[in-house]
């Protein structure tokens, strides 16, 4: 197969792991491995980082599921609403990429740890 054309790799949408926002809501989005982030949740991490602060033993057990208020646990789950679809997307994007430069379907599955027809039959075949 030959290398991606500009055209194919500028109708890729990625999007913030942590936010969502796509590449083109955001000033900068850094990619890892497996994830993005865009400049505005790294500004919010730095705000986090830069306390510097040991958290108090009542702040700590707000942290845990199982103390948080109900309300904090409801919009825990409404911001992970939408991500299994939005890792797969992302996961689907890197398999044609690698299948663009000929990578086999035999280390596709071997990086997944499964078989090459199950990496086919997951990423392979039409939706």
């Amino acid at each position: 197969m030959p290398h991606a054309s500009a055209t194919q790799t500028s109708q890729r949408v990625y999007r913030c792991t942590f936010c969502a926002k796509a590449q083109t809501e955001v000033k900068t989005l850094v990619a890892g491995p497996g994830v993005f982030i865009c400049d505005e949740c790294v500004q919010l991490c730095r705000h986090v980082v830069e306390k510097k602060r040991k958290p108090t033993t009542r702040e700590l057990p707000s942290l845990l599921p199982d103390n948080a208020p109900t309300e904090t646990l409801l919009k825990t789950l409404a911001g992970y609403d939408g991500v299994f679809e939005r890792v797969d997307a992302a996961m689907q994007d890197v398999v044609d990429i690698l299948r663009e430069r000929d990578v086999s379907w035999a280390a596709i599955g071997e990086a997944l740890a499964v078989s090459r027809q199950a990496a086919w039959k997951r990423f392979g075949s039409p939706s």
